[in-house]
């Protein structure tokens, strides 16, 4: 596979002439499939297979005893976040023009983890509302509390999500606007 450098030069299709590398087409086309893949997995997940997705989440026992396949709704979900992530994976390529071994590290997934986490890993639009708030961070946070310092912070946050909102921001949102209907209501 090229060695440790993989390989570079890695160019783009042409589709309907235009340079899918230049930043502004690359955006469009990046939003486009993200806000696809977004409606696709909204869409799945309040149909019948999404549902019985939950509910194997919930109790794959109960799900198994009530006829369902639990194991081929399990690879094929794995196979949809395959698809989702492999296709990804081209987009990030195009973009750079080349793939090595070291693109996709264990940094790489330890911040996809905390941008799900963070952002609320019960709907889809916490992993945009993660992303959003992970990129901020990492935009103003580093002249803050510098770029060594700037993984202990994500931690840190990391872990007062999780302590406080186990939903992630999305979670927090829904208890702000609870408590803020029911103080509404008693006025």
């Amino acid at each position: 596979f090229n060695g440790h450098s993989g390989f570079a030069g890695i160019a783009p299709p042409v589709i309907f002439g235009v340079d899918w590398r230049a930043p502004v087409p690359f955006y469009y086309l990046a939003l486009f499939v993200a806000g696809a893949f977004y409606l696709g997995v909204v869409y799945i997940s309040r149909a019948p297979f999404g549902l019985g997705l939950q509910a194997i989440r919930d109790n794959p026992r109960r799900m198994r005893a009530l006829g369902f396949h639990v194991a081929a709704h399990r690879v094929a979900a794995y196979a949809i976040s395959g698809v989702i992530a492999g296709l990804g994976g081209v987009l990030l390529v195009w973009f750079n023009g080349r793939i090595s071994p070291g693109t996709i590290g264990v940094d790489r997934l330890i911040d996809i983890l905390v941008i799900a986490i963070v952002g609320g890993s019960r709907h889809p639009a916490g992993a945009f509302l993660g992303a959003i708030f992970f990129v901020l961070l990492d935009t103003f946070a580093i002249d803050i509390v510098g770029a060594e310092r700037f993984n202990t912070l994500i931690g840190i946050l990391f872990l007062a999500i999780v302590l406080f909102s186990p939903d992630g921001l999305l979670g927090l949102w829904e208890k702000a606007r609870r408590f803020l209907s029911m103080k509404g209501d008693s006025a």
